[in-house]
């Protein structure tokens, strides 16, 4: 059992790097419920294990090397998906994925902090798209409204997230 002061470390540490984590494993895993799944049962290996855990070193490393066994064994168990990766790039993706990912985190804020000002019959549409994998007729099919309209739509919505995410960051006009 962890002490009080480990809890707190560790919901810290956890709480500033799980966004990196959860990004890491939606990259490599198209299903977001997988993905969901995955990302619960590495915060539980962290909890359980967090007092192996060296404090000299940089915990996002660590956490992804947890997150990176449990979907190595989730693709064994699910030997028929089609993408596999092979040991040494995934370790290399693994590795780069926890430089990039602080750079990600301020992006994927702006874009949270966005999605959130969108209306929301703009947001269930995105929501579909993006989150659902549905596709411009089965949106429309599913909001009573016709492809093309859903198309103009995304297109519209996309271009109205990439200029707020770039005023919240404060690149208006460069590129995100």
């Amino acid at each position: 059992m962890l002490s009080e002061e480990d809890q707190q470390m560790f919901t810290r540490l956890w709480t500033e790097d799980q966004p990196s984590v959860s990004q890491y494993l939606m990259s490599l895993v198209r299903d977001s419920a997988t993905a969901k799944d995955l990302l619960q049962n590495t915060a539980l290996i962290l909890l359980r294990k967090f007092s192996e855990y060296d404090r000299d070193k940089p915990f996002l490393p660590w956490a992804l090397g947890v997150a990176k066994f449990e979907l190595l064994g989730h693709r064994r168990d699910q030997a028929r998906s089609r993408v596999m990766f092979d040991s040494d790039m995934l370790d290399r993706y693994t590795e780069k994925w926890s430089e990039l990912a602080p750079c990600h985190s301020d992006d994927s804020d702006a874009l949270q902090a966005c999605l959130a000002k969108l209306p929301g019959h703009l947001r269930k549409v995105v929501r579909l798209r993006y989150f659902d994998d549905l596709n411009s007729g089965e949106i429309a099919k599913s909001l009573g409204m016709n492809a093309g309209s859903v198309r103009v739509t995304l297109q519209r919505t996309r271009d109205q997230l990439r200029k707020c995410v770039e005023r919240e960051l404060g690149t208006e006009g460069g590129s995100v």
